[in-house]
């Protein structure tokens, strides 16, 4: 499995606190994906991470809104202390709040 990476940092990402992830959207994947670069944002397990994608957003909806919606789709929430913004261009880009 293809884990979400962190992409090239520029000084913007870093004044801002957001790191950006790249991931293959037209993998089922990008469930795992997302909580994996949460957790990695956070520095914690991905299984120790609270709260739970399904407690913040509905996991299916969010996988079938960025496979079926094209590289200009773009899906943000919060998950615990980050915002989270999904793209279908396959991005996932992570900020503090």
């Amino acid at each position: 499995m293809k884990q979400a990476q962190p992409d090239e940092l520029s000084d913007s990402t870093l004044s801002t606190n957001s790191t950006t992830f790249q991931f293959a959207p037209e993998r089922d994947t990008i469930v795992v994906d997302v909580v994996e670069a949460v957790s990695r944002m956070a520095g914690v397990e991905a299984m120790r991470f609270e709260p739970r994608l399904y407690d913040v957003v509905d996991p299916d909806a969010l996988s079938q809104c960025i496979q079926s919606g094209g590289d200009d789709v773009s899906v943000s929430f919060q998950m615990g202390a980050y915002d989270v913004t999904v793209r279908g261009c396959g991005e996932i880009e992570v900020a503090e709040l």
